[in-house]
């Protein structure tokens, strides 16, 4: 099965927004200061703590949980278990639109949720939808969605409405750690001391990984321990 946090990243790249604002575009282009009133909770102020956990978009990975997610994002949050065919599957939320101080995409949610758990939801659930890709979002029981709300969150996954370049990245990030080349002329930027990996490419919106940096080689080194070197 594959790791939730990469699940996560196909899902997200699966249904990505058409349309965009200029407004937005100039954002990631100019000048990297932004009032403070309008940068709160801006996709590069993500902050890792002494403790190996990782503040981001208002949401600590490493110590909050779903139950945390739907206090601060309300209705506005979806929740589903996605798998494809022959996988168990991983507990997802969505938010689309997400906007992240000024800048607006999409944001998805993955919780570390021990598999036996994952087998039993998804065998119960009452209905399913088919996505593309061969890929199905199981709706939980209410009983289910009570259990999940203990599961802790493990990665965020926010795709731009914007489209992302490696320079954009740079400027708001800084230089990456590492870089590592993909398929189809895609790049993926590393920030270990983040707890961040950003996947940018000229035939794709790019998306922005994080997670918690003290589990970063555990879930996002494999982006690069798969990938060919540049």
């Amino acid at each position: 099965m594959k790791h939730p946090v990469l699940l996560a990243l196909a899902a997200g790249l699966l249904v990505l927004v058409a349309a965009f604002a200029a407004p937005l575009w100039q954002m990631w282009r100019g000048p990297a200061a932004a009032p403070a009133a309008a940068a709160a909770g801006l996709p590069w102020q993500a902050r890792a703590g002494d403790d190996g956990t990782l503040a981001a978009f208002g949401l600590v990975l490493g110590r909050d949980t779903l139950a945390d997610a739907q206090t601060l994002l309300g209705d506005n949050l979806t929740l589903a278990l996605v798998a494809r065919l022959g996988e168990t599957g991983a507990l997802e939320a969505l938010v689309d639109p997400f906007f992240a101080g000024f800048v607006s995409g999409r944001l998805v949610l993955a919780f570390a949720v021990p598999a036996p758990d994952l087998q039993r939801w998804r065998a119960n659930s009452p209905r399913s939808q088919v996505m593309s890709d061969g890929v199905r979002r199981f709706e939980l029981l209410a009983a289910d969605r009570e259990a999940a709300r203990r599961m802790p969150l493990a990665g965020l996954s926010f795709v731009p409405a914007v489209r992302l370049s490696d320079a954009d990245v740079r400027q708001r990030f800084g230089p990456p750690a590492s870089t590592q080349a993909v398929s189809g002329g895609t790049t993926v930027l590393l920030y270990p001391t983040i707890g961040m990996a950003a996947t940018v490419g000229a035939a794709s919106r790019g998306v922005l990984q994080y997670v918690a940096p003290r589990d970063f080689e555990a879930r996002l080194g494999a982006l690069a321990a798969s990938a060919p070197g540049p």
